[in-house]
């Protein structure tokens, strides 16, 4: 029983962290905030997490696990048919859903930790890794691309994402997102031809 009380209490604390996050920033949310915000004394959150760095290692767990979530549609999909409709496949890849997993504050502040702590970037790796072998599964079941190395595709499939994201969050104008995802979306059907 105190398994599951405390599985359920960190999975609290990472949430209220994530929360907080998303209003006050990564950089100005510290565990006094956090146990204000939930209700409990800082010490039975650091009882749970010793440090701020293995509270943002947590943390990078759960955008993976919300990230993740993106395939969904994709992989039931599959279980009915031996492959994607590429046009489904790539509108997923391009969906505004990302943000709805995970808001982008939360995600570049963490991944601005990488440049000066070593134990967030191995984080920040293994949920890049995590996205990438996730997406090369799903391809691995598609039968029109038997013939391709889906290790190198969804290696190439998530540098177009992942450059889009980063560069489609700087534009405000509608009009120019639509055009620069046409052009994304574009880039990845060519890398889906059989």
């Amino acid at each position: 029983m105190s398994t599951k009380v405390s599985i359920d209490r960190k999975r609290e604390i990472i949430e209220g962290f994530y929360e907080l996050s998303k209003i006050n920033g990564i950089e100005n949310t510290s565990i006094a905030k956090i146990g204000k915000h939930l209700g409990m004394p800082p010490s039975l959150i650091m009882h749970y997490f010793p440090t701020r760095d293995i509270l943002i290692s947590h943390l990078i767990s759960f955008i993976l696990k919300r990230l993740l979530k993106i395939y969904t549609p994709i992989i039931q999909e599959l279980r009915v048919q031996n492959y994607t409709d590429p046009v489904t496949f790539v509108d997923r890849l391009f969906s505004r859903d990302w943000n709805l997993l995970i808001d982008d504050g939360v995600f570049y502040s963490c991944f601005s930790l990488i440049f000066r702590n070593e134990t967030i970037k191995r984080e920040f790796r293994n949920l890049h890794l995590k996205l990438r072998e996730n997406l090369k599964e799903i391809l691995d079941q598609d039968e029109k691309l038997k013939q391709k190395d889906t290790a190198l595709l969804a290696e190439q499939i998530f540098v177009v994402v992942e450059g889009a994201y980063y560069y489609l969050s700087m534009i405000e104008d509608e009009e120019q997102y639509d055009e620069k995802v046409k052009i994304f979306k574009n880039q990845v059907h060519q890398l889906l031809q059989p």
